[in-house]
């Protein structure tokens, strides 16, 4: 799958503390991800850091979870779902908000 983003931009999803324990509860992949909030949000800024010093710029997409949800249907909750999902709506394919009419 070709990125939607351009070569110098990363598309980053990103969690909300009150938003991360039911999203974390729905992903398929939940053994991949730390289920405390903190853990994740240290690797997470950890990431930022180093794409930041490696030259990319960053779109960090908060993922909301009713309008994650909706966007995601019936497919799998995982990690390649949530970066298409943050890249789609970096591209503005998809609302912050939900789906695009």
């Amino acid at each position: 799958m070709k990125p939607l983003s351009g070569a110098y931009t990363v598309a980053m999803p990103w969690y909300e503390e009150e938003d991360f324990a039911r999203l974390w509860s729905l992903a398929h992949d939940r053994g991949e991800i730390s289920p405390d909030y903190a853990t994740w949000h240290r690797n997470a800024r950890r990431v930022l850091a180093e794409a930041l010093a490696a030259g990319k710029a960053i779109e960090v997409v908060t993922i909301k979870p009713d309008a994650y949800l909706a966007w995601l249907g019936s497919a799998p909750n995982t990690a390649a779902a949530r970066l298409r999902y943050v890249e789609e709506v970096a591209a503005g394919m998809v609302s912050r908000a939900g789906l695009l009419g």
